[in-house]
C-alpha cells in the first residue's frame, strides 16, 4: 500500500524548485519528477498537469511524456477554452498539443492569460494583445511580465514597476523594482516584486518582505503562499514558514486532492 495521503492545508499545492516538480506536504517538499534544467511553468488542463522551462519542451507531467518540443525556453503555459497553449523565448504562441502556431511577437512572451472568453498575451514587448485576433489592447514603455483578473477586472504589470487596469490603461499603482507576480486571493489582489516586497495592491498595504526576488504567489484552499529565491516557502498573510533550506522556487499550482494524490503517488519516502 501507499503512504497516506496528507490532508493539511498544504495538501493540493504542487510546486516548480529548481528543475524539481514537488508535492508540498508535512512542511516539506516531496519530490515527484526532475527536468534538466529549470522548471519555469505550471498549469493545469483538462484535469492534467504540464510543465515548461529553459528544457524548451512542454510535459505532461505525471506520464513523463513530452508532448511538444521548442527551439527556446517555454516560459508561459495556459489552459483557455478546452485548449493548452504555451509562448516563451521563442517569440512565437503554440496550441500546444496541436503545434498549430496562433502568433508571432516582437519579443519573448512573459505570460499568457485568460479573461472574459479571450485570451492575452505579454512579454519584453511593449504592447498586451488579444492573442488569437492580434488586436492591440494596451501599450505600456516597458515589459509587461504578469497580467491577473480580479474581481471581474483585468491587470498587469512589469520591469516599469508599474500596475495598471489593463483596459482602461489607468494605473493603481507603483512600486520599487518590477513587478513579478499578481495574484487574487480571497477579495483582494496582491503584488511581488523583485525587491521581495509583497504588497495588497489596491490599498497599497504592505503585506511581507522577503530576501529576494517574489517569483511565485498562488491563493490554494483559503490560504495566500509566496516563493522565490529566498530558500522559503511561506504562508504569506500569517507570515508562517511552510518549508524552509530549499532553494528558488519557479512556479506554483494548486491541484484537485484527487490530482494530487496522483501526485503523491509518485514521490519517494
Amino acid at each position: 500500500m501507499g503512504r497516506k495521503i496528507p490532508q493539511g492545508d498544504e495538501a493540493g499545492l504542487v510546486v516548480a524548485v529548481v528543475d524539481k516538480i514537488c508535492c508540498v506536504a508535512e512542511g516539506e517538499l516531496h519530490e515527484v519528477t526532475r527536468r534538466s534544467t529549470l522548471v519555469l511553468t505550471l498549469c493545469l488542463h483538462d484535469g492534467r498537469v504540464y510543465d515548461g522551462g529553459r528544457y524548451g519542451k512542454i510535459y505532461d507531467t505525471l506520464a513523463e511524456q513530452a508532448v511538444a518540443e521548442r527551439e527556446e525556453w517555454v516560459l508561459s503555459l495556459c489552459s483557455h477554452q478546452g485548449k493548452l497553449y504555451d509562448a516563451g523565448m521563442s517569440r512565437r504562441i503554440f496550441e500546444t498539443l496541436t503545434g498549430c502556431e496562433v502568433a508571432v511577437r516582437e519579443g519573448s512572451v512573459h505570460t499568457l492569460f485568460p479573461y472574459r472568453e479571450m485570451l492575452y498575451d505579454a512579454g519584453s514587448y511593449p504592447v498586451i494583445y488579444e492573442t488569437l485576433t492580434g488586436r492591440q489592447l494596451a501599450r505600456r514603455s516597458g515589459e509587461v511580465l504578469t497580467l491577473c483578473a480580479h474581481n471581474g477586472t483585468l491587470f498587469d504589470g512589469g520591469g516599469e514597476g508599474q500596475i495598471y487596469e489593463t483596459l482602461t490603461g489607468r494605473k493603481i499603482a507603483e512600486r520599487e523594482g518590477s513587478i513579478l507576480s499578481l495574484c487574487s486571493h480571497e477579495g483582494q489582489l496582491y503584488d511581488g516584486t523583485s525587491e521581495g516586497v509583497i504588497t495588497e495592491t489596491l490599498t497599497g498595504r504592505k503585506i511581507a518582505e522577503r530576501d529576494f526576488p517574489v517569483t511565485a504567489m498562488c491563493s490554494h484552499r483559503g490560504r495566500l503562499y509566496d516563493g522565490g529565491p529566498y530558500g522559503f516557502i511561506y504562508e504569506t498573510l500569517t507570515g508562517r514558514m511552510v518549508v524552509g533550506g530549499i532553494k528558488a522556487v519557479m512556479a506554483m499550482l494548486s491541484v484537485p486532492l484527487d490530482l494530487f494524490a496522483a501526485f503523491w503517488s509518485r514521490t519517494q519516502p
